[in-house]
């Protein structure tokens, strides 16, 4: 990230680039007030939900996490119940410790063979409402950091129906509103708030992305705006908000249609290649019946005996090609829409190459990897003795691992964003998290 590979993707008289400072104004007349839009950017807005398909769309200059905490505070109270998945970002624990809301949490489907969290299964959901029918909320993730999505559709029937807010991170299927290559976007259902973050995959500048409150989302627009008034900033980058609607503008052009086209030929072509030709390193593809929720954009691999932070780092020093994530498990790279046919052509060369070589070396054919074996699950949800909130609050020290055990943990311990934490605030230090924290030790409520 970010998708435009350090690309222009505008359409032609659109020239961000050239001159930014032309754009990088504050609020002056005629340009209207992001907090109380009525003029330009009221239009312009505007003109973004008319292209998604949505009741209200809304710029966002701090990021999908901005969007995904505005949405928290419009939907819920203090003390109410947010049902959640374990692997939701981590932006969504400033939205609990702001609320005051009580976390419900779940954990969603893994495939244990790559070794990944994936989605949240109409059965997952039905069985945790019917534990917790007061829950008034549910969040989740879709797509995953690596493509896997849920069936939105039915996930959403099933919460309109029992009166629950759904509030959808979208935040990396930003490309799916655009094309029918990918999965359907969850702006299309019953959803109440759906977050893109456009520099992700859809082409615009950093720190940009969407809200959108769907038609007939249970969010009134004064209530979201309200709770996005608390958080963004009074000046906000105009730069970044006319890259916003420059990237709309692209992408539901022509030619950001056929750019779309070209990205989805040379990554499909990509993946055949690769996956006809490695021989110790495996790449992902879900089940048939997940086909339809998952975007191939995202090209997940793992290694047959070596972690992937170790081979991953290699391929990143010693050949130049950066990975989006690497994790003991395996390494994740983006074939994002502002990469040309020689980028991947340069992939592809780099990773067969050491693949050979690897085969050469003797590297075994199989899935056993090195690594942490997880925890049972009732260590991956633990005992929440305090809420976030209330956590957040606390004074806390930092102790060494030694003397963490049965310890409540003041801060998040986890990965990477979009990972599966170890902890969150609040939640107390069982004997098997302790394999999983830092060996600098871990900041615990005093």
């Amino acid at each position: 990230m970010p998708a435009h590979a350090g690309h222009s993707l505008l359409l032609p008289g659109v020239d961000l680039a050239r001159d930014p400072y032309r754009y990088d104004l504050t609020e002056l007349e005629g340009l209207d007030v992001l907090s109380e839009p009525s003029e330009c950017l009221l239009e312009s807005q505007a003109g973004v939900a008319q292209q998604f398909g949505v009741g209200y769309s809304y710029f966002l200059v701090n990021g999908a996490s901005v969007g995904l905490i505005a949405a928290l505070l419009a939907a819920i109270k203090p003390g109410e119940k947010v049902l959640l998945p374990r692997n939701v970002h981590r932006s969504v624990l400033s939205g609990l410790i702001l609320s005051g809301a009580q976390p419900v949490w779940f954990l969603p489907e893994r495939l244990p063979e790559w070794g990944l969290w994936g989605a949240v299964s109409l059965e997952n959901l039905t069985t945790q409402l019917h534990r917790h029918p007061d829950v008034r909320a549910v969040c989740i993730t879709s797509p995953t950091y690596e493509g896997i999505g849920s069936d939105v559709q039915e996930l959403s029937a099933l919460c309109r129906a029992q009166g629950i807010t759904l509030i959808v991170d979208e935040a990396h299927g930003s490309l799916w509103p655009f094309t029918e290559q990918l999965p359907a976007s969850a702006c299309g259902f019953e959803c109440d708030a759906v977050i893109h973050s456009m520099h992700k995959s859809g082409g615009s500048l950093t720190q940009s992305a969407l809200a959108h409150l769907p038609k007939g989302s249970r969010i009134a627009p004064d209530v979201f705006q309200q709770a996005l008034n608390a958080l963004q900033t009074t000046s906000p980058s105009y730069l970044l908000m006319a890259s916003l609607e420059a990237s709309v503008a692209f992408l539901s052009s022509a030619q950001g249609q056929s750019r779309i086209q070209g990205l989805m030929e040379k990554n499909h072509a990509l993946r055949r290649h690769l996956a006809e030709t490695l021989q110790t390193f495996r790449l992902f593809q879900p089940a048939e019946d997940w086909l339809g929720f998952w975007d191939p954009c995202k090209l997940y691999f793992r290694h047959s005996s070596l972690p992937g932070e170790e081979w991953g780092a290699y391929i990143e020093s010693e050949r130049q090609i950066a990975y989006e994530s690497a994790s003991p498990e395996g390494v994740l790279y983006l074939a994002n829409l502002g990469l040309e046919a020689e980028d991947f052509e340069a992939f592809r060369q780099v990773l067969q190459e050491e693949d050979k070589w690897l085969a050469a070396a003797g590297a075994t054919d199989s899935m056993a990897q090195a690594g942490l074996e997880l925890p049972n699950p009732s260590v991956l949800v633990p005992e929440m003795a305090l809420l976030p909130r209330e956590a957040f609050f606390c004074n806390g020290e930092r102790v060494s691992l030694t003397q963490a055990l049965g310890r409540v943990a003041k801060e998040t311990i986890v990965h990477c964003p979009p990972g599966i934490p170890v902890l969150f605030p609040g939640e107390r230090i069982q004997e098997a998290h302790l394999a999983f924290l830092p060996e600098e030790g871990v900041l615990v409520i005093r």
